[in-house]
């Protein structure tokens, strides 16, 4: 298995970190880690502890790092891919090569294919139990702890031109319609939130959502976390959010439901940025999204 890290701009001793524990837990899986330029200082330390490092000659996103990764997993033999991002925490029982291997043995035992695996069981929309087993199928997974059938992600690669966000609910998604369902581990092995921290809404957009939020989730008995959002300090991490959810649904490509993340998402960027600055990257959204050339507002963004 190639162990894929995507990297931009990290706290580079947190990575070493990273790669370090995985060394202490799984001995023979490979670590590869693949650098979306990264401008702040050079990742020495980095470089050294990882088997493979691939620097990018500009910021090309996640997607475009993952379908090289599968590619360089290809090239080495690997028949699975796994991907972790740059602030993910590596707990104590980290142990995918035990997670495919117990679902191999599934598959052997007439249960679905092990093409999409999880060991981020926090972050999973999971559907129901497996009997028998350690496993639930989802309805998606995110992407750090995700791993992929090496053959699978070669001939489904990610949609490279959603840049970062709903990239992994994509592509769960469209192995749904393909028939394959996710397989999450029932035992959590890492520590993954999204957002760099949880803030509360304050202004009057939020506290009307917070106020819808909980009318709809009333029985849910943790209702404060709907008080709450994923807070990022780059803004442009909300938009993309928006802009890529309008391109999704608006193709068929993601959950019909996601009409909902939709609404949510532009009550977050009034949030965020204020009503007169959010309405200039609420129009922009719908326009890229709706015209789906997000390849050019990329290059914008990003270049």
């Amino acid at each position: 298995m190639l162990i894929t890290i995507v990297t931009y701009n990290p706290e580079e001793d947190f990575v070493a970190g990273i790669i370090k524990k995985i060394r202490e837990k799984e001995e023979r899986v490979k670590i590869l880690v693949v650098d979306n330029h990264s401008t702040r200082k050079p990742l020495n330390k980095v470089q050294f502890l990882s088997d493979y490092f691939i620097p990018f000659d500009k910021n090309y996103g996640l997607g475009k790092a993952y379908n090289k990764a599968t590619e360089v997993a290809k090239e080495l033999g690997e028949d699975y891919v796994m991907f972790l991002d740059q602030d993910t925490t590596i707990l104590d029982n980290f142990a995918p090569s035990k997670v495919i291997r117990e679902a191999k043995e599934l598959k052997d035992r007439g249960g679905p294919l092990p093409i999409i695996l999880s060991v981020n069981i926090d972050n999973a929309l999971i559907d129901k139990e497996i009997p028998n087993s350690n496993f639930y199928t989802a309805r998606g997974v995110v992407n750090s702890g995700m791993i992929l059938n090496v053959d699978y992600a070669l001939r489904q690669p990610f949609l490279e031109s959603l840049f970062l966000d709903r990239l992994d609910f994509e592509y769960t998604y469209r192995a749904e319609k393909f028939g394959y369902l996710p397989l999450v581990y029932r035992e959590r092995m890492i520590l993954h939130k999204p957002g760099e921290k949880s803030k509360y809404y304050s202004r009057l957009c939020g506290k009307l959502l917070v106020a819808l939020m909980l009318m709809l989730h009333r029985n849910d008995k943790d209702r404060e976390k709907y008080k709450q959002y994923g807070y990022y300090s780059n803004f442009l991490r909300y938009y993309l959010i928006l802009r890529n959810d309008i391109y999704l649904w608006f193709r068929g490509k993601i959950y019909p439901s996601f009409w909902k993340m939709i609404i949510e998402d532009i009550f977050i960027m009034c949030e965020v940025l204020g009503y007169r600055k959010s309405a200039k990257w609420i129009f922009r959204a719908i326009k890229y999204g709706l015209l789906g050339d997000l390849e050019k507002d990329n290059q914008k963004l990003f270049n």
